[in-house]
């Protein structure tokens, strides 16, 4: 039997204005799961704890059967992130992206990195920062699939004009 990819019992984070109150969600592993809502429902806050990014006031987090707190630079390597600012190097085109890469994640993959620039038509000779948003957003999904994680947790806004195909 497969372990849970991701467990949340009880999480609860407080703002001044906002409260994420006892959020409970059990997402078996193999399995899909969007977080869908209105700005300001704690989506992205939810995402933040979950990679322990900030401060939890309650509550347990539980990836691929570890706490998320216990050694996350190990669970890291497990996990594949595209948050809504993707936060690459503006200065780098995408081949130096690869290369950074590769000496971050012991599983980077130089080939299937080639492979999704390619299919997602990521222009290699241009520096992120001149990159759209969409662009940006696909070579973030390219970073976050090339290492073979075993969850891949993606916060970006979608509208109806957005399109990964």
């Amino acid at each position: 039997m497969e372990m849970n990819a991701l467990e949340i019992r009880d999480l609860t984070k407080e703002y001044p204005h906002f409260r994420l109150d006892r959020l409970n969600l059990t997402l078996p592993g193999g399995c899909i799961m969007g977080l869908v809502g209105e700005n300001g429902a704690g989506k992205s806050t939810t995402m933040k704890l979950l990679l322990n990014m900030i401060h939890r006031d309650g509550g347990t987090i539980t990836i691929l059967g570890q706490d998320n707190r216990s050694d996350l630079s190990l669970l890291k390597e497990e996990i594949g992130v595209v948050l809504d600012d993707v936060g690459l190097p503006e200065c780098l085109k995408a081949g130096q992206i690869g290369k950074v890469m590769k000496g971050i994640f012991k599983s980077w993959d130089d080939a299937e990195y080639e492979n999704y620039l390619r299919r997602l038509s990521i222009p290699t000779d241009r520096k992120f920062k001149e990159f759209s948003r969409g662009m940006k957003m696909k070579l973030g999904i390219a970073v976050a699939l090339s290492h073979h994680p075993r969850l891949l947790l993606l916060d970006v806004i979608c509208s109806r004009q957005t399109s990964f195909a």
